[in-house]
């Protein structure tokens, strides 16, 4: 059964801050999807990809959008 999740919030017009403890730390991941196969997998690739000097510097992550 999926825990329920406790966590303070904080928003504004441009961002949302969210504060969760280290108890819910895992609990969060597993809902976010950090524990999903794929998800790792695609870690492990990008792993070998900076091992290997294969990467690309960006000044932004917008920059990642089509």
């Amino acid at each position: 059964m999926p825990q329920a999740l406790r966590a303070k919030l904080k928003a504004t017009r441009r961002a949302v801050q969210i504060e969760i403890t280290k108890e819910n730390y895992e609990a969060f991941c597993d809902a976010i999807g950090l524990y999903q196969k794929e998800f790792l997998q695609a870690l492990d690739a990008s792993e070998k990809d900076h091992q290997a000097k294969r990467t690309t510097k960006r000044k932004s992550l917008r920059e990642l959008i089509p």
